[in-house]
């Protein structure tokens, strides 16, 4: 495979040039299949079902079908191939990782579990991705760009929301284990259905490995080079009942605990054991109803809880303990209208924000504060023209209320293509433990970082194909980060990022194709440099052909090099390659080689990642 580097600054104008020279190409060969992707239906978007090619922000679904012929384990190497998404991690798996989505950190972008939002209140300030495998999730949705106008707080960057296994009413049944490098051992099985008006569904999964050093021994010679492992257990349920017809409530629930080993970051020592916990759960209370035949009523309740500990008392180097605790509790009541062609959405939301954590030096820090929204929207076409408008106002505790915007215009050339454009303010409050962890650099000063973003695109839907192609500018105000000269968190500098993005998914005789390229320049405008572990370019392209009761598949990705901190991470190009044949209409035997060319390389200075590794599995599901 030969890759093609492209320079920071490379114009708008030659990569949309590329991007429909390589649609021609798309549309000369492409054949449209059943369940075409122009028929999938999302709901992040505009926080109401609309069909995938109607969505003005631009949208990527990754249904269950596409995370089965993936044999993806967890989110982070799921996403890992879409347009615009990088991660970066400290080691792997279950060790510390980051989100980048269209150059916004982990901070920036908002991620979603069956609409219930993830935040870890302490002074890493990202969600704890690392640890969302996939035994349980149904599907995901991206919406790529600023829509904190629908969401608010956290979704400059965008949003990713994770949608697990629901009852759909017809019985089903499904199991799975897997086996492989690293002594890896994986297993999953759950079940769904209904009776009378009551439908359920239960699921449960494991995975563990012994893993590899994370430190890379070179680099950092004193650390501990023992195989640092990793286990997860994961969970969901659901039931809802049907009381009147259009009237039912429920409640929801999932969750995972991981326990990890990991390395001193370059600050530890060849004796030193280190050792981690990480628990994520949310739960939710709801209840939809159809008032008529217009009106749809929507109530929920939801916790999620984030738990982190990391215990390195066995580490003489440098002993130190830490738990800290996030709490969030939402209640949302969200009211959709249809009136002809139009949508108005409106609602309210109260979320409650805590943190509590403690360390070996008796340190804690219990704070919590409420946040206050409100919110409408008003989503419709007009013969050709489609509009979609968002306004919101966030009011947080000891802070001044933000109104947020989103504007967006489409307008459809002809049958296949279609123009987009948007315009919106986005704004991210900082976490709590960077207002007040004052043994952390805690800043009760700070002020929200606040963003305005632009965005010009072209789709082309066509017999089961969306090509898309997306030029955007992000300027953010206030960036929240830690500021080294005065040993605290500071709204230290402003950022600019433009870029360009490319995507397709469809088929292209019998092959399921998906492929992505991405071309940015996040820089910082007070020191001239661009953004720490951000790429200039990124791209993938994944295949799956069947062949008979075969099906053949391999994804590859490229990420150009990128600065960390002092440091350049070199660029890299990985190949996972995967087979599965159906033995009966219900079993498939599944094989894979992730990182087949055996690529060294690194996301984070300093940090390995996976070599080279083998899996072998079996897959039963009900039919």
């Amino acid at each position: 495979m030969v890759f093609f580097k492209m320079k920071t600054g490379i114009s708008s104008l030659r990569l949309s040039a590329l991007s429909l020279a390589l649609l021609s190409a798309f549309s000369a060969h492409a054949q449209s299949e059943s369940s075409g992707t122009l028929k999938e239906v999302v709901v992040t978007a505009n926080r109401s079902e609309q069909l995938l090619t109607d969505a003005i922000p631009n949208t990527t679904v990754i249904g269950r079908d596409v995370i089965d012929r993936s044999q993806a384990t967890d989110l982070a190497s799921l996403l890992a191939s879409e347009a615009s998404i990088q991660f970066a991690q400290n080691g792997g798996r279950g060790t510390s990782a980051s989100i980048y989505l269209r150059g916004a950190a982990s901070l920036q972008v908002l991620v979603l579990v069956d609409g219930v939002s993830l935040t870890r209140q302490d002074t890493t300030g990202s969600v704890g991705v690392e640890n969302i495998m996939l035994d349980q999730v149904d599907r995901v949705e991206i919406v790529r760009g600023n829509v904190s106008a629908i969401y608010g707080s956290g979704a400059i960057g965008g949003v990713v929301q994770i949608f697990t296994r629901a009852a759909t009413g017809k019985p089903l049944a499904f199991a799975s284990v897997e086996v492989g490098s690293l002594s890896s051992v994986r297993s999953s099985a759950g079940i769904s259905g209904s009776f009378d008006k009551t439908k359920y569904t239960l699921g449960v999964g494991q995975q563990k490995t012994d893993g590899f050093s994370t430190m890379n021994q070179k680099q950092y010679p004193l650390e501990n080079p023992d195989a640092d492992g990793f286990k997860n257990t994961n969970y969901n349920l659901g039931i809802s009942q049907e009381v009147l017809k259009g009237h039912s409530f429920g409640l929801r629930a999932q969750g995972s605990d991981a326990e990890f080993d990991f390395d001193g970051g370059g600050f530890g020592a060849s004796q030193d054991i280190h050792k981690g916990r990480s628990t994520l759960n949310t739960w939710q209370m709801f209840s939809h109803n159809q008032i008529n035949k217009a009106w749809v009523s929507k109530f929920t309740y939801s916790e999620s809880r984030d738990r982190s500990v990391a215990d390195a008392l066995k580490a003489p180097s440098n002993p130190y303990f830490s738990d800290a605790i996030t709490n969030t509790k939402t209640s949302n009541w969200t009211n959709s209208v249809v009136i002809d062609d139009w949508l108005i959405t409106a609602g309210i939301e109260n979320q409650n924000q805590s943190i509590n954590t403690f360390d070996q030096a008796s340190l804690t820090l219990n704070r919590s504060r409420d946040v206050m929204s409100i919110f409408g929207g008003l989503s419709g076409s007009l013969g050709a023209h489609s509009f979609q408008l968002n306004a919101r106002n966030d009011k947080a505790t000891s802070l001044d209320g933000n109104n947020t915007g989103y504007l967006g215009y489409g307008y459809q050339l002809n049958p296949s293509f279609k123009l987009l454009a948007s315009s919106s303010t986005a704004f991210n409050l900082p976490p709590l433990g960077y207002l007040y962890d004052t043994a952390n650099g805690g800043n009760p000063n700070l002020q929200p970082e606040t963003a305005r973003s632009s965005e010009l695109g072209l789709q082309w839907a066509n017999e089961g194909q969306v090509f898309r192609v997306t030029s955007f500018t992000t300027n953010t105000s206030n960036l929240l980060e830690y500021d080294n000269n005065a040993n605290k968190f500071s709204n230290v500098s402003n950022v600019v990022n433009k870029g360009v993005e490319v995507s397709y998914a469809g088929t292209l005789n019998t092959a399921k194709v998906r492929a992505s390229l991405t071309s940015q320049d996040p820089i910082n405008q007070t020191t001239g440099k661009r953004l720490d572990r951000r790429p200039a370019t990124m791209a993938s392209v994944g295949f799956s052909v069947p062949v008979s009761e075969w099906n053949f598949g391999a994804d590859i990705r490229y990420t150009g090099s990128r600065p960390d901190t002092t440091n350049t991470l070199p660029a890299y190009s990985v190949l996972d390659l995967k087979v599965r044949y159906s033995v009966t209409k219900e079993i498939d035997l599944t094989a894979r080689i992730d990182n087949a060319l055996d690529e060294d390389y690194q996301t984070a200075y300093g940090y390995n990642q996976p070599r080279r590794a083998g899996y072998v599995g079996l897959v039963w599901k009900q039919k």
